[in-house]
């Protein structure tokens, strides 16, 4: 077990329900803790110091450390849980590994240096495939739990804790790519180059370019070729192929995770070139006249549920992570309204779809400009923009069509749920029901606001309590969904409750996510895996299989769908978890879903897209 510092007087006893029972680390973002649930499950919370508060690019960058690590298969990292705000500060929790980093760890060799080098080739390949690069892969980052190696920091603290030339960096220089250290964006190929470095450290019990002065250091991986004399083949021949200076030249982790597996004949023919395609994480892309997209917040919407009001009724759910069956066909699935539209990149924190003037339209908040944006996707025109209307990380948002003017709503960290006539000049009327974290859900002219303080309120739009205003439910709300036919609303909270009208069940692990379904079920989201009750009684109907990135209920031809987010966007049967179809193509990256009754909206591939589902049987 990792060692585990005493807490100093000034730092939290508590954060999200968990006991704090020491400090594991401090880095150049925060401070992880070790935290542990009633039940005694251990997590490990990081935090990002304070004094890193009013720096909106390390809170961006820290935030999306969660959602990258979402997108990546749970065997290769630690799974996050959850995320948050602590006074301000965001927090991310996760699946606590009881090991060592490889950092403190000495030489390995036979049989364990193997499992190693396949380990972590398995897990690159994992990372790749979910279209990321990690860009400090290296030993510290490498922790060696009791079921393998995992594999953490997704590149978030890059810019902040290593520079590329300046004597004072602070960091590992030595485990970066030639590519990195001349200023150039890091592709997948940089971190094979990265992770051959860290397999010979494991190998050798030293770094492979030496530890002196860090010019030195980045004058011989610029310069010179290493010595692997100390590792035995065939692990050698592949070490080389990764660590040659062309990033162009090297191998993906597919083809190393192949050779690892498949040959143990050092005169074998040395691993082909191979041409790699840029796969850049979104916090990496160029910046255009328009901010560039950063990537999902987990914080800002995986803790949330996004109901979309159509003609007054919620029939739209938005859910992130979740999981379905992973069988797909090649069919194609319903009919794209329009091309892809909008600003390149946008940083989308929420995001609704609905329709404005009898046509289908995308509203989302932009976590970059903080602004609310409203398009209209036939044409691919932006109807209405209102600037700084988002300050506060939203973590909901509805689409509201049927009460007049289209009015788009959405609540925040902060507590306050606001709203704007699209069009308007200037938000409308917005009331604060929650210390922190508020969550809403529309139904009509009801606006249900779910609180961290376990309160759920009703007020209509203008704020005006309802009766039976206040309720309460056991724990901190994180999901709030009205079911199908609006009758009943549906409450997740942070210790695994989930609430239906005044009964409820336990759930095991805190509520991500809330889709209410046909006849009478749900299905609960929590941690990685999505599972199907019936309700209000509680029992469990299924699990299902399989995890995706993201997950929304809607109905097609009047059937009910399930609209997922896998290496495609795919849409299944909810009761046979038969593959429907598709709506993107193969290697197409989508980071962001809503649905509607009969719409899917999705940024794919950094623009907007929107299908319509109308006509499917």
């Amino acid at each position: 077990m990792p060692e585990v510092r005493e807490l100093h007087q000034a730092e939290p006893r508590e954060i999200a329900g968990y006991r704090l029972r020491g400090g594991l680390g401090d880095g150049g973002q925060g401070s992880v803790y070790l935290g542990e649930a009633a039940d005694g499950t251990r997590v490990a919370i990081k935090v990002l110091h304070t004094r890193l508060l009013g720096n909106d690019k390390a809170r961006r960058r820290f935030l999306q450390e969660g959602a990258t690590a979402e997108r990546v298969a749970g065997f290769c990292t630690a799974r996050v849980y959850e995320t948050g705000f602590l006074d301000g500060r965001p927090y991310i929790v996760s699946e606590y590994i009881d090991g060592p980093s490889l950092q403190d760890l000495g030489p390995r060799n036979g049989g364990a240096l193997e499992r190693l080098a396949v380990g972590t080739a398995t897990a690159l390949a994992a990372i790749h495939r979910a279209g990321i690069v990690h860009r400090d892969f290296k030993p510290s980052n490498v922790l060696i739990g009791p079921d393998g190696p995992r594999v953490i920091d997704f590149g978030i603290a890059k810019e902040m804790d290593v520079a590329t030339t300046a004597s004072s960096v602070v960091g590992t220089p030595g485990y970066m790519a030639p590519e990195q250290i001349a200023g150039e964006n890091a592709t997948a190929a940089s971190d094979m180059f990265s992770w051959a470095s860290t397999i010979a450290y494991a190998a050798t019990g030293a770094p492979l370019f030496g530890r002196d002065s860090i010019p030195a250091v980045m004058h011989r991986i610029l310069n010179t070729e290493p010595d692997l004399s100390r590792v035995q083949e065939p692990l050698r021949s592949v070490l080389a192929a990764c660590l040659v200076k062309d990033p162009a030249a090297r191998p993906s982790a597919d083809e190393v995770l192949m050779r690892l597996l498949g040959s143990t004949n050092p005169t074998e023919q040395p691993i082909p070139a191979r041409q790699h395609t840029r796969v850049e994480p979104p916090a990496t892309r160029e910046r255009g006249p328009v901010p560039r997209r950063r990537g999902r917040r987990a914080g800002l919407v995986v803790a949330g549920v996004t109901a979309v009001v159509i003609a007054g009724v919620a029939v739209g759910i938005i859910f992130r992570p979740s999981n379905l069956p992973s069988q797909t066909t090649t069919n194609t699935y319903g009919t794209s309204v329009g091309l892809p539209f909008g600003p390149d990149g946008a940083d989308v924190t929420a995001m609704a779809v609905g329709t404005y003037q009898g046509g289908p339209a995308v509203a989302y908040a932009d976590g970059t400009s903080h602004a609310i944006e409203v398009w209209q996707a036939e044409t691919g025109k932006r109807i209405a923009w209102l600037p700084g209307a988002a300050r506060s990380p939203v973590l909901s948002m509805a689409m509201v069509t049927g009460t007049g003017r289209p009015t788009v709503m959405w609540s925040g960290a902060d507590g306050v749920v606001r709203q704007w006539a699209v069009g308007d000049p200037k938000p409308g009327a917005y009331f604060k029901l929650c210390d922190r974290n508020a969550r809403l859900a529309v139904r009509g002219s009801v606006v249900a606001v779910g609180c961290a303080d376990g309160s759920i309120r009703s007020v209509d739009p203008s704020g005006r309590k309802l009766p039976a205003a206040v309720t309460y439910v056991k724990g901190p709300v994180t999901a709030l969904a009205w079911d199908s036919a609006g009758d009943r609303l549906m409450v997740g909270t942070q210790i695994g409750y989930v609430a239906v009208g005044d009964r409820g069940f336990m759930v095991k692990g805190a509520v991500r996510a809330l889709a209410p379904m046909l006849g009478g079920k749900v299905a609960v989201t929590t941690g990685t895996t999505a599972t199907v009750y019936t309700v209000p009684a509680g029992t469990r109907v299924r699990t299902i299989p399989d995890t995706i990135r993201g997950m929304g209920v809607t109905h097609a031809g009047g059937q009910e769908v399930v609209v997922g987010m896998a290496a495609e966007l795919n849409v299944w049967n909810p009761v046979s978890g038969a593959s429907l179809g598709r709506l993107t193509g193969p290697g197409e990256g989508v980071t962001d879903l809503a649905v509607s009754d009969g719409l899917v909206a999705a940024v794919v591939e950094g623009r907007l897209r929107v299908w319509s589902l109308d006509g499917q049987g």
